[in-house]
């Protein structure tokens, strides 16, 4: 699930950007990014806030587990790693900025990772973190749409073991981690029929429609049922919230 190999994995990752990356830029211009700033982009996505941390003049790190969407980016101002957050190390004070975003619920111990970006910050440098919350799509009042939605988290704790709940928790993990100015803002993303949030989750959904109806999460029917609720031009409803994070190490 969410394998590069997959079918339509780059598109579903560019229709996330399109939908996030506009509050992740203002957040970096609000905390001062400047030119020459060291970031490390942890977990690149498709790599769209990557090139625009470059185009900034930042001197970018961009690591995944898998950099096949990524290796493209790698010149000047920008290097690609393999990486695994959890268990590859970078030495204390490296980076001016830490970022990350959708990746870090998804590790076996957030708070640990949280611990371990904190001290790859250098004197001033930043924590930014951005990762959703499932509570505001598993109550919708749209049957399918709530029923596929509540299949879902379920299958993501299962079967990536995700904390589903982690972000709720926000910005607390930072202040832990001994950072200070911590800050916090989180907004709900709203979903429309055939919208760009609409196409993005069916894509989701049809990555991980197999394991759920295999797992006895939902049946074929609730998911062609939920496609006709998002698809539908008067469909509204909440989709993720999406709760943003950032600490500033003081000393």
């Amino acid at each position: 699930m969410f394998g590069h190999e997959v079918a339509g994995e780059r598109q579903r990752l560019e229709l996330l950007e399109s939908l996030l990356d506009g509050p992740t830029r203002d957040r970096f211009r609000a905390l001062g990014l400047a030119p020459g700033d060291r970031v490390l982009e942890a977990g690149g996505g498709a790599g769209s806030v990557v090139r625009w941390l470059a185009a900034h003049g930042a001197q970018v790190t961009v690591t995944d587990l898998d950099t096949a969407f990524l290796r493209e980016l790698a010149g000047p101002g920008v290097r690609v790693l393999r990486h695994d957050m959890c268990a590859d190390d970078f030495p204390p004070g490296s980076f001016d900025f830490v970022h990350a975003r959708y990746v870090v619920l998804h590790q076996p111990d957030p708070d640990a990772v949280v611990a371990r970006f904190a001290r790859w910050l250098a004197p001033g440098g930043t924590l930014l973190i951005e990762e959703p919350a499932s509570f505001s799509v598993v109550d919708s009042p749209h049957p399918a749409y709530r029923t596929v939605m509540r299949a879902f988290r379920r299958h993501l704790e299962r079967s990536l073991g995700s904390h589903t709940g982690w972000a709720r928790t926000l910005p607390v993990p930072l202040q832990r981690a001994g950072l200070g100015g911590v800050g916090l803002d989180a907004r709900i993303q709203p979903v429309r029929g055939g919208d760009a949030e609409a196409r993005w989750w069916h894509g989701t959904l049809e990555q991980a429609r197999q394991g759920m109806v295999t797992a006895g999460l939902a049946a074929p029917e609730d998911f062609e049922a939920a496609y006709r609720e998002m698809a539908a031009p008067d469909f509204h409803d909440l989709s993720l919230t999406v709760l943003t994070a950032w600490g500033r190490r003081m000393e």
